[in-house]
Order: structure tokens, then sequence, then C-alpha cells
């Protein structure tokens, strides 16, 4: 299957692509959206104790998800990476400049991404927000592929752990916080502005724009 799926999709005779998947799966082009969830997140929280208690479990879901794959998964499991692996190395499409170290399994990017994505989702409860997020964790998921920094499995078991860690660090959250049920055509269920989402929604765009106008530069 990890065969199959490296031959599917990576790589492609495509310098657009090439460039694109780069910017798109750079950490650094996301810092604007990530403030403009943390905005949503302050302004529509009444007391500082929620708020941190937000940014609390989202820390604790990034260690769950992402530095358990670096710190103790990768190191036990010592998967190469497609791109390194002395067997297959020649035959894996890389982008000059792009590489990744340590080992693959799991991919963190796939988790990480993924963990974000659905606690925000249970978080917020936006309509048009929801399934944009997730949408972008699966093509940064592609990313991984496309660059052969990691295999599908790799990125499949980074979703599914991400999944994981999102509804247990949600339940945390649902556990230790008051609640109430909105009703109204301005917020969401959860009491989220809906223009507040907008905004971050407008920020999204306006960052994939930005990959965009990387390739043609």
């Amino acid at each position: 299957m990890d065969m199959f799926f490296l031959e599917l999709l990576n790589g492609s005779n495509s310098l657009f692509l090439d460039r694109f998947a780069v910017a798109f799966t750079t950490g650094y082009t996301w810092i604007p959206f990530y403030v403009s969830l943390a905005v949503l997140i302050i302004r529509n929280n009444k007391t500082m104790g929620q708020i941190m208690l937000i940014f609390g479990c989202v820390f604790l879901g990034v260690l769950a998800s992402g530095l358990l794959s670096d710190f103790i998964v990768k190191p036990y499991v010592m998967r190469p990476r497609p791109c390194y692996d002395p067997e297959l190395k020649h035959l894996v499409h890389t982008v000059a400049g792009y590489s990744a170290s340590g080992y693959s399994f799991f991919s963190s990017h796939a988790a990480n991404t993924m963990m974000l994505a659905m606690f925000v989702t249970f978080l917020v409860r936006g309509s048009v927000l929801s399934p944009i997020l997730i949408v972008w964790s699966l093509v940064n998921a592609w990313t991984r592929l496309y660059l052969g920094v990691h295999w599908f499995t790799d990125v499949l078991v980074g979703l599914a752990w991400g999944t994981l860690v999102s509804a247990l660090t949600y339940l945390l959250y649902y556990k230790l916080t008051p609640h109430a049920k909105f009703v109204s055509s301005r917020y969401t269920a959860t009491g989220y502005d809906k223009n507040d989402i907008d905004v971050c929604i407008s920020v999204m765009m306006l960052t994939v724009i930005y990959c965009f106008l990387r390739v043609i530069n």
C-alpha cells in the first residue's frame, strides 16, 4: 500500500505543484492564521481562565500529537523517510532544497494539523470553518507525500492520532468549563461570533493566495 501511494502521490512534472507544496507545508506560512484563531478564541470567551484553559488544551494536544511522534515514536520505530531509504531514494521525487530531518513514522505534520483542525471544529462549530479546516489538514498531509518525506501509513496514522487527541483534549475542556447552547443567526451553537469566524476564513484564504504568489515569484 505504501509503495502504491508513493508512486501515485509523490512528485510530478509540475514546477507549480513543487513550489506550492513547499510553501503550503512550511510552518511559518501559517503563523497569521494561527494568530487569527487565537484572536477568535480571545474575543469569544468571557474570562481569562476559560481562554487559558483552551490554550492549555491546545498546547497539551500539540504535546500529545506532534512531540510524542518526534521524541518517542520516531526514535523507537526508526523508519527511514522515503527520500532517505537507500533502496528507494533514487525513485523518490524530491523538490530542490526541501528536506526533513529524523525518522518517518508517524507524521507529526499530519497529527498536529488534524488535532488543531478537529479541536477548533469541536470548539467553534462553524459550519463553513470546520470543513475548511479539515481540508487544510488533508492538504498538509498530501504535501508530505508529494515531497517524499513520509509514507502513506505515516500520514494515515498521524491523521488518526491527531483526531483522537483532539477528541480527548476537547472532552477535557468540556468537563472543566461551563457551557451553554446558543440559538442565534449571529453566533454558532457554542457562542462564537460568525463575523469573527469570517475573519479567520479570510486570513486562511489570503494565506493560500500567498502560497500561489510564492509559486509565480
